[in-house]
């Protein structure tokens, strides 16, 4: 492995890839945000970079770099390669996952949330199990059917998660 340090730009070894190259970061003050063109609002920092067959998704409108690109998507094959070059809002953030997930054909196991519910599914050809995680401070309700393994219980076609609480269902069904 060559461990020298990559000339030409960030983001280095994945300039090609991104199809972005860096040139500088441009930090904010604390309390200053930007806006980009999609409406979305972000903090924290800056990146002055130029599309190098990457297509700007969102630019800056203002701050210390408008007119620059601040999230970028590069096609390969039949890949998506995305590059966000700032700290989106929350609300921003999570629409943006949701297009990046929905692009790459993820489709989501619960409930659509603020991100206090994780949902995860392990399978193999056999026997598949559901985690799910409550963050929250309310109950969730995830349509399932199987055995619950944290408290022992059978889930006919929907399994309660209480807040904070933590779930496991090996699944009737196999995947």
């Amino acid at each position: 492995e060559d461990d020298r340090v990559r000339l030409g730009g960030y983001p280095g070894a994945f300039r090609d890839l991104l199809g972005i190259t860096v040139e500088e970061f441009s930090p904010l003050q604390p309390d200053h945000t930007v806006t980009l063109d999609s409406g979305a609002t972000a903090s924290l920092w800056t990146e002055r970079l130029h599309t190098r067959g990457a297509e700007a998704v969102a630019r800056y409108v203002d701050g210390p770099l408008p007119g620059t690109a601040a999230i970028t998507r590069t096609s390969h094959g039949t890949g998506v390669a995305w590059y966000l070059a700032t700290v989106l809002e929350p609300g921003a953030l999570r629409d943006l996952m949701r297009t990046v997930s929905r692009g790459a054909g993820v489709t989501p196991l619960g409930p659509e949330s603020d991100g206090t519910v994780e949902v995860v599914r392990r399978a193999d050809a056999d026997r598949s199990y559901l985690f799910v995680i409550n963050h929250g401070s309310c109950d969730v309700s995830i349509p399932t059917a199987g055995h619950e393994l944290v408290c022992g219980t059978t889930v006919e076609s929907t399994l309660c998660v209480p807040a904070g609480a933590v779930r496991v269902v090996r699944e009737d069904t196999a995947p």
